[in-house]
């Protein structure tokens, strides 16, 4: 993140955000973000606040901690929980993720099937991110997330972060990594089709048809200072790249919960022409414009060649090339 202080959500800004679902019939909340929400101090108490109010809770993890916290999380009845596996091999896991262990995610799956017996909840939902490194592995994921009591996967590509992250590791930069993936996604659509499952795969490059998973969801984002923002992408200031292109990343907010409640916050006039333009997209598609290497518009997401300030007109999400943990 571009020059943004990091931090843990208060139990002020948490207060706040429970009386704004509260008021606003939200029927959804995700705790997700940029960081490991099972980390938070008091995350086992801010899922139960939100299940006593009968909302459907989703817990995206990296499954790290997961074992720690299966009893509790199951004696909370959240709804779903989406584990991050980014290798189904030990040695490859530790690779793309520095310092996480394969067999702590095993071990706390492994648990939370243990105590959901023949129930339903918490559903559990397999991530997994592709990349130069784990393409292999694709085949054998479906096999693996059975062996777990998972039935739900999704395939992501990676968001690069420079021109050579990008070359390096992005399967659809590849044409030789798309052919193999091709192939692996051939091969495992016939054995969810025998033995069952639910798989759900991005796009590879950009396509004329857009929607924003946030937008077409009526979600917000909520971050840890209590600024609302229309989405996860939006949420910070950063950099990507996508098609060799640089782009900075700045953070689009519609103001606090700390300051305003999420209902008026939701109605302002800003925000809702926000969604309004997002939701029909009356914005340029940079992506698979000729012009994106020579433009300037393009650079950031603060506006773009039809007049739109801020703009999603370059949002890899968009174009479900990288899948939204909605």
């Amino acid at each position: 993140m571009l020059n943004e202080v990091l931090g843990d959500m208060s139990e002020r800004t948490f207060n706040n955000v429970v009386r704004g679902l509260d008021e606003s019939d939200v029927r959804k909340v995700v705790f997700s973000g940029w960081g490991e929400p099972l980390i938070h101090p008091r995350i086992l108490e801010f899922i139960k606040r939100v299940k006593d109010l009968g909302i459907y809770t989703v817990l995206n993890t990296n499954g790290f901690l997961l074992s720690k916290y299966a009893d509790e999380l199951f004696k909370s009845e959240i709804d779903e929980i989406v584990v991050s596996v980014d290798s189904v091999e030990t040695d490859i896991y530790k690779s793309i993720r520095v310092g996480g262990l394969l067999s702590d995610i095993i071990k706390g799956v492994l648990r939370i099937c243990e105590l959901r017996g023949y129930g339903s909840k918490p559903e559990l939902t397999m991530w997994f991110t592709m990349n130069a490194l784990n393409l292999n592995d694709i085949p054998k994921v479906p096999s693996f997330a059975r062996s777990l009591g998972i039935r739900k996967i999704v395939f992501s590509h990676i968001v690069p972060l420079s021109k050579k992250h990008e070359k390096d590791l992005a399967v659809y930069a590849s044409n030789d990594l798309l052919i193999k993936l091709s192939q692996a996604f051939e091969e495992i659509s016939k054995e969810v089709l025998a033995v069952g499952g639910y798989v759900i795969t991005p796009k590879h490059k950009p396509i004329v048809e857009r929607s924003c998973p946030f937008i077409s969801n009526m979600a917000l984002f909520i971050r840890w200072d209590g600024l609302i923002a229309p989405c996860m992408n939006y949420a910070h200031s950063w950099r990507n790249t996508f098609f060799g292109v640089e782009r900075t990343i700045k953070a689009v907010t519609f103001g606090s919960v700390n300051e305003e409640n999420l209902l008026n916050l939701w109605r302002k006039k800003g925000f809702v022409l926000f969604r309004f333009k997002t939701a029909f997209f009356i914005q340029p598609s940079c992506l698979d414009c000729h012009l994106s290497n020579y433009c300037n518009y393009t650079a950031s997401n603060m506006q773009d060649c039809w007049g739109n300030t801020p703009t999603c007109a370059h949002c890899p999400y968009s174009h479900h090339i990288v899948m939204c943990p909605l």
